[in-house]
């Protein structure tokens, strides 16, 4: 049996940190992973919840147009503004 082991050990020596390296690799990149997927999820579902906010003012504000009521400048208005987004905001998402 000890012939065994004498014979075995080297490679197994050999071995042992590659697959340790491959072990934690794999775990980092698992985490990495995941977070990035539920990341996307949750800003998936915070652009839904804003698109539904979105629709939500232009209902009320049609809704009030139709209503007789003054409609104001023409042009869009709202949270969002003329360009498409809100002022004092370059794009980026607080998060």
């Amino acid at each position: 049996m000890a012939a065994f082991w004498d014979a075995v050990m080297p490679y197994v020596q050999v071995l042992l940190p590659t697959i340790v390296l491959a072990l934690l690799f794999w775990f980092v990149m698992r985490g990495i992973f995941n977070a990035d997927r539920r990341e996307r999820e949750a800003e998936a579902r915070a652009d839904a919840q804003y698109a539904e906010l979105l629709a939500a003012a232009k209902a009320r504000r049609q809704g009030s147009e139709g209503a007789g009521g003054a409609a104001g400048p023409a042009g869009p208005s709202g949270p969002a503004g003329p360009s498409g987004s809100s002022e004092g905001n370059d794009g980026a998402q607080a998060s």
